[in-house]
């Protein structure tokens, strides 16, 4: 964090006065922004998949890289074994198995990772003090949401305000009772 918005009177965020924390999430999420956007000037297309393609697509473990090389050398050494699958490396030429151009794609992948390697702790520490904060408010406001929501039945002001509550929570009973019944079917 930069000096200037360092104080020696805050140990922690959870120190920080509200109007000092929004100013400061402000300042970083303009700066996250910067970021995103330095990242796309950098790597203009970067690519983004739904939650069904990323649980499909492979994930390499570490060292495959190198073994993936190792193969394609292979190929390299030998390329008449592997004109059978030439279409299956998705280049330019259908009759070629293109080495080249997968070599490329295993090295674009490799520092696609170093990078999201990089990227990750900081995201974990921010999501992990989301996950944290909110173990500090949601037992108790829901807590409070269950004596409202009985005193709710017999008094209007009190329903009038915390009718969204309960409808959003029967919501989510719902959809949790249908996954549940989904997860019995399967």
């Amino acid at each position: 964090m930069a000096k200037s918005l360092k104080s020696a009177t805050f140990d922690s965020w959870e120190d920080m006065p509200l109007e000092e924390f929004k100013a400061r999430a402000a300042k970083a999420k303009e700066a996250a922004g910067q970021f995103v956007d330095l990242l796309e000037e950098l790597f203009p297309g970067l690519v983004t998949l739904t939650k069904e393609q990323r649980k499909a697509l492979p994930r390499l473990r570490d060292g495959e890289h190198s073994m993936l090389r190792l193969v394609l050398d292979v190929v390299d050494l030998k390329p008449t074994l592997f004109e059978s699958i030439a279409s299956a490396d998705d280049g330019m030429d259908p009759k070629v198995f293109e080495t080249p151009l997968l070599w490329e794609r295993i090295e674009k992948h490799r520092l696609f990772r170093e990078i999201a390697a990089e990227l990750e702790p900081l995201s974990e520490q921010v999501g992990d003090s989301a996950l944290y904060i909110a173990g500090r408010f949601r037992d108790a406001v829901y807590a409070a949401y269950r004596i409202a929501k009985t005193h709710a039945e017999t008094d209007k002001k009190v329903m009038d305000i915390v009718a969204p509550m309960i409808d959003f929570m029967r919501k989510g009973a719902v959809a949790s009772a249908l996954v549940r019944k989904k997860n019995k079917k399967d």
